[in-house]
């Protein structure tokens, strides 16, 4: 059986999605019958294309992949394998192994109920909210790192690089269509240029997602362009436009995405402590609780 390389991080998750869909669908589909079409037979476990894909559903990027794909497939196999061996031992029939069976049934039915309320609910928080936030949190939404505003992109051909880096030096900070028409025309991929140029955001979320280019930005003073960066088979184009300093209060626009994360955080706690509230004040009066 084939083993491919994957980072400890996607390893991770792609075992956590597998354990979940086996536990969720059993080994895959048991029948006398085979399915008029399947991915992969282990016995009588029949993985079909349906079972696949919702096991790499919730991957990222990856699950698109030839690699990703076959991972998953050979994991499944694996724990197919495992599966009819406990099975083959009657080890479901131990005390321990149907308490750990029971809480896991528990734990995955209240993730699915909490899920289904978030669904019902919305909790996409105002622009209301957000504002009466922003102006009652100032203070502690000073910025604890440097925020930055870059025009960047990425490319395959040098050429095209070297056309973007000259544009760039004479480019003005607000210009939005010429950059956009350098984006189009050259960049591997627009989204992305779009979302990392011409607005604010932490420096350290351009390096995390590239970390070659953390030193290079670091050295930038607002207006310079970086030297080409050569990474990842690809040609990196960088200029810094602007520098707000750790510890500035910060323009609503910046850390608008900030607040509404918080904000849907705080609606779901809330949200989830009502619920219980309501389910214990039922339970109470139905005396389904009894504390003796």
């Amino acid at each position: 059986m084939r083993f491919l390389t994957f980072p400890i991080g996607a390893r991770r998750l792609i075992l956590l999605v597998v354990s979940l869909a086996l536990l969720a669908v059993g080994a895959g589909c048991q029948t006398k019958e085979a399915p008029s079409s399947y991915v992969v037979r282990v016995g009588s476990h029949y993985l079909t294309q349906d079972d696949l894909d919702r096991m790499l559903a919730g991957m990222g990027p990856a699950r698109d992949s030839t690699a990703a794909r076959q991972q998953v497939i050979d994991q499944w196999i694996s724990r197919t394998l495992l599966y009819r061996e406990a099975e083959r031992r009657n080890l479901q029939a131990a005390d321990s192994v149907q308490r750990e069976l029971e809480r896991q049934r528990r734990s995955v039915l209240v993730s699915a109920l909490t899920t289904q309320l978030y669904k019902e609910t919305d909790l996409t928080p105002s622009l209301s909210e957000i504002r009466t936030y922003f102006e009652g949190h100032k203070e502690q939404l000073r910025l604890r790192e440097p925020y930055v505003r870059v025009r960047y992109l990425a490319t395959t051909r040098r050429s095209a690089a070297r056309t973007v880096r000259q544009a760039l030096r004479t480019l003005p900070p607000d210009s939005l269509s010429t950059w956009r028409r350098l984006v189009r025309t050259h960049a591997t991929d627009t989204m992305q240029a779009y979302q990392l140029s011409g607005r604010f955001f932490a420096e350290s979320r351009l390096t995390q997602q590239r970390p070659f280019l953390g030193e290079v930005l670091r050295r930038l003073k607002e207006g310079d362009i970086a030297p080409i960066v050569t990474a990842n088979d690809q040609y990196h184009v960088l200029r810094l436009d602007r520098r707000i300093p750790e510890g500035t209060a910060p323009k609503l626009e910046w850390v608008e995405r900030q607040i509404r994360r918080r904000l849907r955080i705080r609606a779901r706690k809330q949200m989830y402590a009502n619920e219980v509230e309501r389910l214990r004040s039922k339970a109470e009066a139905s005396g389904a609780i009894d504390t003796p």
